[in-house]
């Protein structure tokens, strides 16, 4: 197993032994911190504008407005991977925090230089949406 795929196994692992589950957000929560610049990832999530693509990416509900086609509910967040309309899951922003703090704990333990840097976004995003 190449190291690549042995840390995505570890971290979806990780997010099964701390009860979290949505497939979706683990599959992009992983790409997130393995193939790209977590640190700029986590700010997205601070802005509420984080990483978009074709295939993978997080829409916040407050996009949209009650009635708009495409609403999902008021305070949740949107990650999609892959091309089908249903090929997603949906979270509040207490669950966002969970997940975001299992990938944030996985990215400073292989990352110790921006550790202090990860765990301060971190720390901002609950104070957002006043997480314990």
């Amino acid at each position: 197993m190449d190291n690549s795929k042995e840390n995505y196994q570890l971290l979806v692992d990780r997010f099964k032994m701390n009860g979290l589950s949505k497939d979706f957000v683990i599959t992009v929560l992983a790409r997130f911190v393995l193939d790209f610049d977590f640190i700029k990832i986590l700010t997205g999530f601070l802005d509420e504008n984080v990483l978009r693509r074709d295939t993978i990416g997080v829409v916040y509900s407050d996009e949209y407005e009650i009635g708009d086609e495409g609403y999902f509910g008021e305070n949740k967040v949107l990650f999609y991977y892959g091309i089908d309309d249903d090929w997603h899951d949906i979270v509040t922003h207490d669950e966002l925090c969970c997940y975001l703090q299992v990938a944030c704990e996985f990215f400073m333990d292989r990352n110790k230089e921006k550790a202090e840097e990860a765990k301060k976004i971190m720390i901002q995003i609950k104070e957002k949406y006043k997480i314990d």
